[in-house]
């Protein structure tokens, strides 16, 4: 399947689906900080697949014969792991490539006019001497490098006490909230919500669309992004060789 030196030609199929692409349109596009290193296509002419490669895959395609075509057109030398992919395309990618792990999330998306703010909790922004800590507690990665470039270029919260850091969160690289942490010793306190409330709006601010994976299971993350306003609009998988 053909490179896609022109990138516009992906732009109108992934806005059909304006709401279920953000991350995919992020990283053609290089709106979140990180840019796809190639995008490839099914059809130049009619695209109804398209991948597209940074540090993971990540596959959009409004048929799952078009996703299965694509994936197994994929170089043998690529180790194929998938981010931020419908669910719904699992089964046609699997009949093109072996998958030996799958994790899944629920995708959250806000309109920003609907989101609950919470302000009881004055909201600063993340440092570079922060990222050894913020590195310590990310259960899916505990990558300095990639947690000090995230806090260099993307919209970032923080709450401090006394000058010490209690509560964050940030932005992954194709724009998804995330990394929210508050330490156990000052939970309850709401900090969370003000964190999401500020996050929100400066993404909003930088002309992004506020949403962000959860993992299935996670009913507190659920339940407190549910109540500041984000709506639930899929499922999506983490998935690879």
């Amino acid at each position: 399947m053909p490179i896609c030196h022109d990138r516009e030609i992906v732009r109108p199929l992934l806005l059909r689906d304006e709401l279920g692409t953000p991350s995919m349109y992020n990283m053609v596009f290089g709106r979140a900080g990180a840019k796809a290193s190639w995008v490839r296509v099914d059809d130049l002419e009619d695209p109804r697949a398209v991948i597209c490669r940074w540090r993971w895959m990540y596959l959009y395609a409004t048929s799952p014969k078009a996703a299965e075509r694509l994936v197994a057109d994929l170089p043998r030398r690529y180790r194929v792991g998938f981010a931020a992919t419908p669910a719904r395309l699992i089964p046609a990618v699997k009949k093109a490539r072996k998958m030996n792990w799958t994790a899944l999330c629920y995708m959250y998306v806000l309109d920003p006019k609907r989101l609950v703010v919470d302000r009881r909790h004055k909201i600063g922004f993340l440092r570079p001497a922060d990222t050894p800590l913020v590195a310590k507690y990310w259960p899916h990665g505990k990558s300095r490098r990639y947690v000090g470039w995230r806090i260099r270029v993307g919209p970032t919260c923080a709450v401090r006490r006394k000058g010490k850091l209690v509560a964050w969160a940030l932005t992954h690289g194709d724009g998804a909230m995330g990394m929210l942490h508050v330490l156990d010793e000052y939970r309850g306190q709401g900090m969370a919500r003000s964190i999401t409330t500020a996050l929100a709006e400066r993404i909003t601010k930088r002309g992004l669309k506020p949403f962000l994976y959860i993992v299935k299971g996670n009913r507190a993350s659920i339940n407190l992004t549910e109540s500041m306003g984000f709506t639930r609009y899929g499922t999506y998988a983490w998935f690879g060789e």
